[in-house]
């Protein structure tokens, strides 16, 4: 009886991997995603990094999330370009006002995951305010619930 049976998982079958910090861990990426590169036989290949996802301290949409103020935002995406993984901004602020919408600093960063080009950034979003804003001004994001959202409507 092979014991390493249930670690291997079946054949042509990838477990997706979507990791936090994208601008907080932005140092710990850049020495990572080398070696992630370059030594793919240290790593299972069953294995991928989906996203990488995160959204910085000053962000209204963001809901107070504890971030990495001094990070720049430019460098994580080029980061995240430059391996091929996806950004996606954590927006799971539940208490959104249509005058939040409005936040220049949280649209500068949906313009530029937009522009980004490829791989297709995202936003994980919790209100449907934000995500009724967000399919209208930014379409070129996908969007992705967040967990902290609560469905009520199962229809």
């Amino acid at each position: 009886m092979n014991t390493n049976a249930a670690s291997v998982p079946p054949k042509n079958a990838v477990a997706t991997y979507h990791l936090p910090g994208l601008f907080e861990f932005t140092d710990l990426y850049r020495a990572f995603l080398p070696l992630y590169r370059a030594h793919r036989d240290w790593f299972y290949d069953w294995c991928a990094i989906g996203s990488i996802y995160g959204a910085p301290a000053d962000c209204i949409w963001g809901g107070g999330r504890v971030g990495a103020e001094d990070r720049d935002p430019q460098a994580a995406l080029a980061l995240t370009r430059e391996y091929g993984i996806s950004a996606r901004l954590t927006f799971s602020n539940s208490l959104l006002r249509e005058e939040h919408l409005a936040d220049r600093r949280c649209n500068a960063l949906c313009r530029m995951l937009e522009a980004n080009g490829k791989p297709q950034n995202g936003v994980i979003v919790h209100s449907e305010l934000l995500t009724d804003y967000l399919r209208r001004t930014y379409p070129g994001l996908y969007l992705v619930s967040s967990t902290t959202k609560v469905l009520t409507d199962f229809g």
